[in-house]
Formats: C-alpha cells, structure tokens, sequence
C-alpha cells in the first residue's frame, strides 16, 4: 500500500484505494474526494518502501507522535 504525505501538515497517510485513507500519527481513518486529495497529498516513496518492509515503523510514528518535515 503507498504511504502519501500531507503537503500542509506533514502527516504521513496509508492510502487503501477507494479514496481511503489512514492518518498514521493520530490512527484517523476517512474518505477523502479525489480532487482533494490531489491538493494536499503527495506519494511518499522512501516511507513507502519503509512501512512496506516493516510495520514496527507505524508504530512509532503513532508513538512518538512523528510527522515529516514539509518542503
């Protein structure tokens, strides 16, 4: 599953297709309409392919209440 970043807030998101998405720092899960989504997200591929290999790293990010640093 990708991992997008939110552009404004730098959250880390868990997209499941179908519009769905799982914020990773807070557990809040929603729908969000198309053209929004194409505004605020962005496709994270390193936190991609990290989350992908191993799930501990959500974890942490929940925990430690992490966000990525905004461009």
């Amino acid at each position: 599953m990708a991992i997008v970043t939110n552009k404004n807030t730098g959250d880390l998101y868990r997209y499941f297709g179908d519009n769905k998405f799982k914020n990773l720092r807070t557990g809040i899960e929603g729908l969000i309409e198309t053209e929004l989504a194409r505004k605020i997200f962005v496709i994270n591929l390193d936190a991609t392919k990290m989350l992908n290999s191993n799930e501990n790293i959500e974890y942490l990010i929940k925990e430690l209440n992490l966000k990525t640093q905004k461009k």
